[in-house]
């Protein structure tokens, strides 16, 4: 099996992938977002979305600014 390689260093191997937790959380401490990067140049591959909106939640309503 092929390993993972950066496109910008090329650093070789899965071991170099890293991630980090956005800063910014949702009410219960849920991270919005993760990084992932290489541990080697900082090349990002990837931002995962963490933090969903469940179907129970009240629906968020823009209001109407055009008055």
């Amino acid at each position: 099996m092929a390993e993972p390689k950066c496109p910008s260093c090329s650093t070789e191997g899965i071991e170099h992938f890293a991630s980090k937790a956005s800063n910014e959380t949702a009410k219960n401490g849920t991270p919005w977002f993760y990084v992932v990067y290489c541990n080697q140049c900082g090349h990002v591959y990837e931002v995962i979305n963490k933090h969903t909106f469940s179907a129970n939640q009240s629906k968020f309503v823009m209001p109407d600014l055009r008055r």
